[in-house]
């Protein structure tokens, strides 16, 4: 009967949910009935149930559900039951819709009123969380047992801290008795300020006249959010704190790092030029460059390798920036690490790896300045000719014939037991399959691999290139 009722309300049909409520066969079944009324504030239904002849409601069944739900949505005439009912639930819901007038009813009931500090000042909270001003100051000035502004204080503070509520967090800190503490938690408000962008929430919490947050709390956390968002007014006011400044270089340059990576010059900027305690441009073995590298910020890697002091090095970690940049198809930055005047990458380093990643990415620009390069250059044919076996696979012709066309060190088309045909045919690139069996040097033989190629071919639908590979082998074995 109840479920029928539910969808008479939410059809809006009164008339067949009075019907209903007339008929409720039992006891639970109008207790239930009158929860669900009360969440829709249909205060004739509700008295209805709760003066029925038989099986009539009470207003504090379960505990006072049908109060909390009330609350919920704010409808003010249906308190009946215990305004404390479930420690206060009611009341909170209440101040987390900002339902001010229910809250001054639960308070101000005669008998069994709510707290304003129930659930450990919880109604507070949520308050502040939801930025309902009027109801925040309504608790705080609570005659009988009003909650204080340090109750649940990481909580609370931590919330406007997140939202930006500036005005509820100047009231939790001016509190004339016992006032929230800026530094709670050692300082996470002022980490969630930085990382939300706050900068007036940051003032705030550093200038609080006692017990205020400092500003290299968490060993810089602060410091390392804003750089990831690029807030440069909050990075200096953090940087230059009169008292417990933050350090450019904490986290042995974790800031830095996310700024390269991020793109954020300027604050690259600030924390390379910090008067004390700056970052170094080398720090975590050149880390920053590799990520500006990675992500292709070329004047952040400029200011990296010309830093006045503890410049990065471009051939770091034997060359990894390098083989970042050569990834992402990065070729202007590829031409700054092996130019760079001191301790140029090498364009063979590790190992050819760079090679290798720039012909998986067909990034042909980046291929031709690895091999050209004046000193240290690239072997098309490293790691047994990896670089144009993965070229192959891709399908990228242009970089397969530059690999086998190279003046010295040429890749072979038969390298690795022609493996690079064997991944051209699987994948259908005729043109390479071509290229790799006409090669007038080390021609990849097309009965490779016990006849893998072929056989890929087909399994992957290729057919053309399976008749290719079946005319090469009937060729050969007329040779």
């Amino acid at each position: 009967m109840v479920s029928v009722l539910r969808r008479a309300l939410e059809h809006e049909k009164l008339d067949v949910a009075a019907d209903l409520v007339s008929k409720l066969g039992s006891l639970d079944e109008s207790e239930e009935a009158l929860v669900l009324v009360s969440q829709d504030g249909h205060i004739d239904l509700a008295r209805c149930l709760m003066h029925a002849a038989h099986h009539a409601a009470h207003a504090d069944c379960n505990d006072g559900e049908a109060l909390v739900v009330a609350a919920e949505y704010g409808h003010v005439e249906m308190h009946a039951a215990h305004a404390d009912s479930q420690e206060g639930q009611g009341l909170v819901h209440a101040a987390e819709g900002g339902h001010i007038e229910v809250v001054r009813l639960l308070l101000d009931a005669p008998e069994h009123a709510a707290h304003a500090n129930c659930r450990n000042g919880q109604a507070l909270v949520e308050a502040a969380k939801c930025g309902h001003i009027p109801l925040f100051r309504f608790f705080l000035d609570a005659t009988q047992h009003a909650p204080y502004a340090d109750c649940r204080e990481v909580q609370a503070i931590m919330e406007e801290a997140n939202s930006g509520q500036i005005e509820v967090a100047r009231m939790l800190l001016d509190a004339p008795e016992h006032a929230a503490h800026a530094d709670c938690s050692d300082g996470q408000a002022l980490v969630e300020a930085a990382k939300c962008g706050h900068f007036e929430m940051l003032r705030l919490l550093l200038d609080a006249p006692e017990h205020a947050a400092r500003a290299v709390c968490r060993h810089g956390q602060a410091l390392l959010e804003a750089a990831k968002g690029g807030h440069i007014e909050m990075l200096r006011l953090l940087l230059d704190a009169p008292a417990h400044a933050a350090r450019a270089d904490s986290h042995n340059g974790q800031a830095l790092v996310v700024a390269a990576q991020k793109g954020k010059i300027e604050v690259v900027r600030l924390l390379l030029g910090a008067p004390e305690h700056a970052a170094r441009a080398n720090c975590r073995d050149g880390l920053a460059l590799k990520k500006a590298a990675e992500y292709g910020h070329l004047e952040i890697v400029c200011l990296l390798l010309e830093a006045p002091e503890h410049a990065a090095r471009a051939d770091c970690s034997d060359g990894w920036a390098l083989v970042a940049a050569a990834t992402n198809g990065h070729d202007e930055v590829v031409c700054q690490l092996l130019d760079a005047p001191e301790h140029a990458a090498h364009a063979d380093c590790p190992d050819g790896q760079a090679l290798v990643e720039a012909a998986k990415g067909g990034h042909i620009e980046v291929v031709c300045l690895l091999l050209d390069a004046p000193e240290h250059a690239a072997h098309a044919d490293s790691q047994d000719g990896w670089a144009l076996v993965v070229a192959a696979q891709n399908g990228h012709i242009e970089v397969v014939r530059m690999l086998l066309d190279a003046s010295e060190h040429a890749a072979h088309a038969d390298c690795k037991d022609g493996e690079a045909l064997v991944g051209a045919a699987e994948n259908g690139h005729i043109q390479v399959v071509h290229m790799l069996l006409d090669a007038p040097e080390h021609a990849a033989h097309a009965d490779c691999q016990s006849g893998w190629a072929l056989m890929a071919a087909a399994d992957s639908g290729h057919t053309e290139i399976a008749g290719l590979l079946q005319d090469y082998q009937d060729r050969d074995k007329h040779a």
